[in-house]
C-alpha cells in the first residue's frame, strides 16, 4: 500500500477539464474552385494596393498611383488656363514618358503578391482545397495585371475627361474625345498584360521580395540604359535592334500599331521596323513569361 501512495497522491492532484467547443460538420454548400480563383484574385488585388495593411505598406501603390496622376491634373490645369499652350503629356506620350514610375510600382508590388507565400510556406494551405497550383498562378497574374491596369488608365481617364469637362462645348468635346476612347482604354492593358505577366515570373522564383524587386529593378534599368548607350554609338539595324531591349519600347509600338499614333522622336518612331514586329515581341514575352510562372507553380514545393 505504502509504495502505491505516490500514484494515487498524483492523480488526486491532477486536473483537467472537458471542454464544448462546438465542433460541427459543415453542410452547407461548397463553392468550388472558381470561387476558390476569384477569392485569391480579390485577395491579391487587394495585397497589391496594401488595402487592410499599415500606412507604411499603402506609400509606394499609392504613392506611385498619384505621382501618376499629378503630371495628368498639371495638364488638365494648363489646358483650362491656357488653351492654346502646348500640352506637355497627351494619350499618346503619357505612359511611355511616365514608365519609370509604372516601372517602380510593378518591382515593389509583384513580388508582395507571390514572394511573401513562399516565405511564409503557405502555399501548402492553398493547394489543399480546391485550388489547382495553375489557378494560383493565373489569379496572381490577373491580379497583377488588374493592378497595374487601374493605375495606368486613372491618369488617362484624367486627361480624357478634362478635355470634355473644360470644353466651351461639352457635347461637342466629349464627341471629339470619344475617338480617342480606345486608346484611354487599351494603351493600359497593352502595357499591364506584359508587364505583369514579365515580372511575376521574375517574382515567383524567390521567396525573398528584396532580391525579386532588385531583379525586376535591374531588368528594367539595364535594358533601358543599353538601349540608349547602344542607340547612341551605333546606327543602322544594330541600332535598331538595341532598343528592343528596352522593355517599354515593344510595350510603345503595340500602343502606336493598335491605338494610337508614334510619338516625335521616341525610339518607335526612329525604327524602320514594321508595328507588327513590336507587338510580336510583346506577345512573346507574355506567352513565355506566363508560361515560366505556370511551370514554376506546377513544380514548387508546397
Amino acid at each position: 500500500m505504502t509504495g502505491s501512495e505516490p500514484a494515487v497522491a498524483a492523480r488526486q492532484s491532477a486536473s483537467g477539464a472537458i471542454y464544448d467547443l462546438g465542433y460541427q460538420g459543415y453542410d452547407g454548400p461548397r463553392l468550388g474552385r472558381r470561387a476558390a480563383v476569384a477569392t485569391l484574385f480579390w485577395a491579391s488585388l487587394r495585397a497589391a494596393f496594401a488595402l487592410g495593411r499599415s500606412g507604411r505598406a499603402k506609400i509606394v501603390p499609392w504613392g506611385i498611383t498619384a505621382l501618376l496622376l499629378i503630371p495628368a491634373g498639371v495638364t488638365v490645369a494648363i489646358a483650362s488656363l491656357s488653351p492654346r499652350a502646348p500640352a506637355a503629356f497627351d494619350y499618346d506620350n503619357f505612359l511611355f514618358n511616365l514608365s519609370t514610375l509604372i516601372a517602380i510600382f510593378v518591382a515593389a508590388q509583384a513580388p508582395e503578391l507571390v514572394s511573401s507565400d513562399q516565405r511564409n510556406r503557405v502555399l501548402s494551405l492553398y493547394f489543399s482545397h480546391a485550388l489547382e497550383r495553375t489557378d494560383y498562378a493565373l489569379a496572381k497574374l490577373a491580379a497583377l495585371t488588374a493592378a497595374i491596369f487601374l493605375i495606368t488608365l486613372a491618369p488617362m481617364l484624367l486627361l480624357f475627361l478634362g478635355r470634355v469637362l473644360l470644353a466651351a462645348d461639352v457635347v461637342e468635346a466629349f464627341g471629339d474625345e470619344l475617338g480617342q476612347l480606345p486608346q484611354v482604354i487599351g494603351a493600359p492593358l497593352i502595357y499591364a498584360i506584359p508587364l505583369a505577366a514579365f515580372s511575376l515570373a521574375i517574382a515567383a522564383f524567390t521567396p525573398r521580395r528584396a532580391y525579386a524587386t532588385g531583379a525586376i529593378i535591374a531588368v528594367f534599368l539595364v535594358g533601358a540604359a543599353m538601349a540608349g548607350i547602344l542607340g547612341d554609338a551605333t546606327s543602322g539595324p544594330l541600332r535598331d535592334l538595341s532598343q528592343l531591349a528596352n522593355a517599354f519600347v515593344p510595350l510603345d509600338g503595340t500602343r502606336d500599331w493598335l491605338v494610337g499614333d508614334p510619338i516625335p522622336d521616341s525610339p518607335v518612331s526612329r525604327m524602320d521596323y514594321p508595328m507588327w514586329v513590336f507587338g510580336a515581341e510583346a506577345l512573346a514575352v507574355t506567352l513565355i513569361s506566363a508560361a515560366a510562372t505556370v511551370w514554376r507553380y506546377r513544380g514548387v514545393e508546397a
